[in-house]
Order: C-alpha cells, then sequence, then structure tokens
C-alpha cells in the first residue's frame, strides 16, 4: 500500500523560491502548503495534526521565526523544523541551531538532500514519539510527566486528567522550560490566532489556576508553573 505524503509547510519570504521548492517536493511526493509571511503559517500550525514538517527561510523576520518554531515545538505534536539557511559556515549553522531548528540545510542545496533531510527528520520525529514519555517536569517533592502520543499527564506516576485546552497549554511550557510566556503570547501560539483575537487574555490565568489546582503541591505556592514578575508564565 502507498505510503500517504508527509504533510509539509513551507515558509519562505521570496515568493519565486517558495513556489520553486513547492514544486520540486510535490514531485518528491510530499503535500507541501506554502506561505511568504509568518501569521498565515502561525494560524495553519494551531490546527492539530495538520503538518509533520515545517520548513522555514532564515530570512523570515526575526520574531516571526522564533515564533513559529516556539509554535512549531509546542503543539499537541512536536513538528521537527528544518531550517534553509544562507550562510555557509559553521557559526552560521550553529546560530541557526541554537535558534531552535532541528536541523540546517545550507543554500544552494541540491533537491535530493533537501527531500532525504525531511524524511529523516520525520522519522525522527515519529520515534520519539513512540518511546513514550518525552517531557518532564521536576520541583519539590513532584514529577510530572506528559506522554504525548497517548495524551497523558502523569503526576508522581498518577494519572491526571486535563483537558484538550490544558493539556496544550502544559505541553508548550513544558517544552519550553526557563522561558517565561505572556499571556498575549500564549493565547496567540495556544489558543491560535482566530481566538487570541476575541478572548480575554485573563483565559490564561484561569487555564494557569486549573493546572496549579491538578499539579502543584500546594497550587497557592507553585514551584512547577511559575509567575515571572513583569513577564509571564514559565515551566522550570
Amino acid at each position: 500500500m502507498t505510503e500517504p505524503p508527509i504533510r509539509l509547510l513551507l515558509v519562505d519570504p521570496d515568493p519565486a523560491s517558495a513556489f520553486l521548492l513547492q514544486q520540486a517536493l510535490d514531485s518528491e511526493g510530499f503535500a507541501v502548503s506554502t506561505c511568504t509571511v509568518p501569521e498565515p503559517a502561525l494560524g495553519l500550525l494551531s490546527e492539530p495534526h495538520s503538518f509533520q514538517l515545517v520548513v522555514l527561510d532564515c530570512l523570515l523576520p526575526e520574531a516571526g521565526l522564533a515564533a513559529l518554531i516556539a509554535c512549531a515545538h509546542g503543539g499537541l505534536q512536536r513538528l521537527p523544523v528544518l531550517l534553509l539557511c544562507l550562510g555557509a559556515t559553521e557559526a552560521d549553522r550553529v546560530r541557526a541551531l541554537e535558534a531552535g531548528a532541528d536541523d540546517v540545510l545550507v543554500r544552494p542545496f541540491g533537491l535530493a538532500e533537501c527531500a532525504a533531510r525531511c524524511r529523516a527528520l520525520v522519522r525522527r520525529a515519529q520515534l520519539q514519539l513512540d518511546q513514550g514519555p518525552v517531557l518532564r517536569l521536576e520541583a519539590m517533592d513532584t514529577t510530572v510527566e506528559l506522554i504525548e502520543h497517548e495524551h497523558r499527564v502523569l503526576r508522581n506516576g498518577t494519572d491526571v486528567f486535563l483537558t484538550p485546552r490544558e493539556f496544550r497549554l502544559l505541553r508548550f511550557l513544558m517544552a519550553h522550560q526557563g522561558r517565561p510566556w505572556c499571556r498575549d503570547d500564549l493565547l496567540r501560539l495556544v489558543w491560535g490566532d482566530l481566538e487570541a483575537l476575541v478572548l480575554d487574555p485573563k483565559t490564561v490565568d484561569v487555564h494557569i489556576r486549573w493546572l496549579r489546582l491538578k499539579l502543584e503541591s500546594d497550587p497557592s505556592a507553585p514551584a512547577l508553573i511559575t509567575t515571572v514578575r513583569g513577564r509571564g508564565y514559565c515551566c522550570g
């Protein structure tokens, strides 16, 4: 039986470059959607299970690039990110990887190599998904494990029921441990652009409170999901 095509989101600010790469990857059996700016791409990424891989060009605005990588890594299914980079030096590639990319491909590149890198990233992501607990958070006497492919959260080995939205919010914060996120960013990256336009930012506060009630040893003095004054919420 023929394998279904890999669903890929390509975000490239150069329309001509995006079109040529889309055509080439389509010919290799990928199902490619393209955007030239980050905003619509963030909306597409907010839909669960829409894609298996994200390909980004390093010439995207820095803030947009960071938001796209965060969104790709922070959903119910952590999507691998391939960054297309103009710089050919080792320092350029290191900077790209430190920006959060899972792999870097230096322009100019061959189609066969690009397709092979994409398939390898998807295989690696699927292997990690099949291996069980992928996210772990510890503080004081509490250990939280998030098993993504089973949509389960364990607190000290005991299952904790979370709503789908609570799960996505916790998944996002655990995937970015040590980094605080403001309410507006969490609304946009976890709820999606459309809901962020109409929801009160205090919606985030309510969901954080529910997570603390379910996970913290002492919800009034949280150690797992903390508040960083003036910056937002943070895991770790």
